[in-house]
């Protein structure tokens, strides 16, 4: 059996995408200038150590306080939270294109994701511009952790600023995430605006964002920048099987000190150019995978099921605004335990099947195996679900669990399928619906073969299926299959009233033409705007470049406004990078 990356352990790499951070070369795209680098003039583009610029002979280094607080949410609830609040410097490096900065006096508040580490955040970066003085990169020790590196660069892209001249001008920068188009407004002498609005190209890797920011910038005399706020909203054009994913980032910079920097203060920036990495927004790829581990280790540590379990348990009269981001981080730190000790997976398997176990404790233990994503996990959820001792509610959470992992092979889809015969109609449908989310994980790792074959199962579940409610359970299960034997029975049941919004959606996945072309002919003559409506939400899954054109036709054609609403919603992603 082959593995795939958790689906919920993804959700900290959608994060990633909504507050910035992938890796990239100094190459792919210049960006704008840090708020440092703004009061400088032109700086020479090598990155190497070069003969003292006759412009920075005596360079200045400005200090300003800083606060920075971010949020992402899942489905609505708090998956990420963090402020910071504490000093950054800058100093520009004579006879360079670098810059360095640093923070002092920080402070961190966390939950939710991966935490940095104070000694990271406190580790001296390198700003690199290009030959026109934008931020092109930031440069890190090695040391650093991939959370710290995502929270720095965050901070230095959100209040980065191209000069220009006249009453407004236009920039292509980077951050994190990709290259945006940044409109730039003046007012008055000393107050600079800028609004960003969506992204030119996202990184490699990184999952289409719609995004929309604005940053205020006070200058001095000199054009030296002494204040900046910046506001930026991001969300992610596509849902997880938990709900959108959507981010807030807020950064404010405001000078509170400046004075000559001091020969040692300037040898001590140089050196750093020797042992920084090379320009980049965020880790590298390569490093990834053992990040992810070391990552895992950190935030494991400490930690054992029992006292987990028990600080869920407390979580118990929170008020809903904290109760969400409290068990959302508990949740992800039982994986991380889950994927560094598999036993404790399988020991948490015991204790989710047990007779005893509460919903909300039920609740806890499987969505930490969920967020576990490993084949352990899966088998634990697995003989829950034909534990004799389990409760419903138990049986009900691993169904859930199951749908959302990478992981399908015999034990899965046995568990499954025994949960479909249930008497319990919400384990039934549960089960039912995880048993499509197996079979096109299984097709897509080649391993549906004889004896192993959900898709035919439903298929034949359909056809003897007495009634609509069964049928249309049954249809949403072969929907989330996508498999194109499903195809003419979708098509079959769009006869029926009852059946076919059900059935419009089902075609979302199935990778054939036929499959498109059923699809415009709904949305395009159905009399009942629900079919159409679904039509349309299926088609956010299908190719843009045959859709996309086609659709901007259709919004002229339209009149039920939830039709309409849809169609923006299917443009939008669709025209993203």
């Amino acid at each position: 059996m082959k593995r795939r990356f958790p689906k919920l352990a993804a959700l900290p790499l959608l994060a990633t995408a909504i507050l910035g951070g992938v890796c990239l070369q100094r190459a792919c795209a210049p960006a704008a200038l840090a708020p440092a680098a703004a009061a400088a003039g032109e700086l020479p583009a090598d990155t190497s150590i070069a003969p003292i610029h006759p412009r920075a002979e005596a360079p200045e280094r400005r200090v300003y306080a800083v606060t920075l607080a971010r949020h992402v949410k899942v489905g609505g609830e708090t998956f990420v939270k963090t402020y910071l609040e504490g000093r950054i410097s800058f100093l520009p490096i004579p006879g360079t294109n670098l810059w360095e900065a640093r923070l002092v006096d920080v402070s961190l508040d966390a939950s939710g994701g991966e935490t940095p580490t104070m000694a990271d955040l406190r580790r001296p970066i390198l700003l690199a511009h290009d030959e026109e003085g934008r931020l092109v990169g930031v440069r890190f020790d090695p040391r650093t952790d991939s959370p710290s590196r995502l929270l720095l660069t965050s901070l230095v892209a959100a209040t980065q600023y191209t000069r220009g001249k006249g009453a407004a001008w236009s920039a292509d920068e980077l951050d994190g995430s990709g290259v945006y188009r940044a409109d730039y407004e003046r007012e008055g002498e000393r107050v600079i605006k800028r609004h960003k609005q969506g992204y030119v190209r996202m990184h490699e890797g990184l999952t289409p964002l719609t995004a929309e920011g604005a940053l205020r910038i006070t200058v001095d005399e000199e054009g030296r920048i002494e204040s900046a706020s910046a506001r930026e909203a991001s969300r992610a054009t596509r849902k997880t099987a938990l709900g959108e994913v959507e981010g807030t980032l807020e950064v404010s910079l405001r000078l509170v000190d400046r004075g000559e920097a001091t020969s040692a203060e300037i040898a001590a920036a140089r050196l750093l150019a020797f042992d920084h990495e090379e320009p980049r927004m965020a880790a590298p790829k390569r490093d990834r995978s053992t990040s992810r581990r070391d990552m895992d280790e950190r935030r494991a540590a400490g930690h054992d099921l029992a006292e987990l379990r028990a600080a869920f348990a407390e979580t118990d009269g929170l008020p809903r605004d904290k109760v969400g981001e409290r068990r959302a981080k508990l949740i992800h730190t039982a994986g991380a335990l889950f994927r560094v000790s598999p036993e404790e997976a399988i020991e948490a398997g015991k204790q989710l099947a047990a007779s005893d176990v509460t919903d909300a404790e039920a609740n806890f233990l499987a969505g930490a195996l969920a967020a576990a994503g490993t084949e352990e996990a899966a088998h634990a959820l697995a003989e829950t679900l034909t534990s004799a001792e389990a409760t419903i509610e138990a049986q009900r959470q691993s169904a859930v669990s199951l749908a959302l992992l990478p992981v399908a092979d015999a034990d899965t889809v046995a568990a499954l399928s025994k949960g479909a015969e249930s008497e319990d109609p919400a384990l039934q449908n549960l089960s039912t619906m995880a048993l499509g989310s197996e079979a096109r994980t299984l097709a897509a790792n080649g391993d549906v073969g004889e004896g192993l074959d959900p898709v035919a199962d439903l298929l034949a579940r359909y056809t003897s299926a007495t009634d609509d409610a069964t049928r249309d359970m049954l249809l949403a299960a072969l929907g989330n299959s996508g498999d194109p034997r499903a195809f003419e029975v979708i098509r079959g049941a769009l006869a029926s009233p009852r059946l076919a919004p059900t059935a419009a959606y089902a075609l979302r996945f199935v990778p054939i033409p036929e499959a498109d072309t059923l699809l415009h002919a709904l949305a395009t003559s159905s009399t009942e705007a629900v079919v159409r409506q679904a039509a349309y939400r299926a088609a956010f899954f299908r190719d843009a470049a045959s859709w996309l054109p086609w659709l901007e036709v259709a919004l002229g054609k339209e009149k039920d406004p939830q039709v309409i609403d849809v169609i923006h919603t299917v443009i939008a992603h669709m025209s993203s990078p």
